[in-house]
């Protein structure tokens, strides 16, 4: 008898393609990988669908990866099915994990604002806080970035680079985790990284609460 796997909904960067009439969604190959290990089926999540909302209830999914890529504004359907895969999470309790892009959107959705951040493009910098108590360096791809006065309603900040930016935030209530670093692009996946991820989205709530008690991993 087969046993069901997870399904995880993962969100796609838009690309238009030069000299192509075409926009096409796309996602790094090595999240698939990722995500499987981590026990989950990955079903990318097509945008411009016309009831976005319908489409990501139709799919059922067992938690929700928001991924890099496009600056908020920019592809506005793509916009669109992340805001519909948070309405979708809001309604039904099931774990978000959002990285980069992915953490500004669940900022964006909770009414916070987003501000240039430098220094922070292809680089490593430190971070500390309750999700990294003892400190610990992660991979930086974001020219974008969450200060502490711009952090949205009911998100808690879980650690900060030197700068002061944010660099993690969960929600107060749901199990919403943000990190604006690319676990997927270590050469192999850090420890933590995957700790950190399973602990999210096979424990939900109860992560969440320890965390915001400090507890490390």
């Amino acid at each position: 008898m087969s046993v069901r796997v997870k399904r995880i909904l993962m969100s796609q960067r838009s690309d238009a393609v030069p000299g192509r009439d075409e926009v096409r969604d796309g996602l790094d190959i090595r999240f698939a990988g990722l995500v499987w290990d981590l026990g989950f089926a990955p079903i990318p999540v097509s945008s411009a669908v016309p009831d976005p909302r319908a489409y990501v209830d139709s799919l059922r999914p067992d938690a929700i990866l928001l991924t890099g890529g496009n600056d908020i504004g920019t592809m506005p359907a793509r916009d669109a099915t992340e805001a519909a895969l948070l309405d979708h999470a809001a309604q039904t309790g099931v774990p978000v994990f959002a990285l980069c892009r992915g953490l500004q959107f669940l900022n964006h959705y909770q009414g916070g604002a987003l501000t240039p951040a430098s220094g922070h493009v292809a680089t490593r910098h430190r971070i500390s806080g309750p999700l990294a108590p003892r400190g610990r360096e992660v991979n930086s791809y974001h020219n974008i970035g969450i200060r502490p006065e711009g952090l949205g309603r009911d998100l808690i900040a879980l650690a900060t680079a030197d700068d002061g930016g944010i660099e993690a935030a969960c929600h107060r209530h749901l199990p919403w985790l943000g990190v604006m670093w690319h676990p997927e692009r270590e050469p192999t996946p850090e420890p933590e990284d995957l700790r950190l991820m399973r602990a999210h989205l096979t424990g939900g709530g109860d992560f969440i609460s320890s965390l915001q008690r400090g507890v490390s991993l």
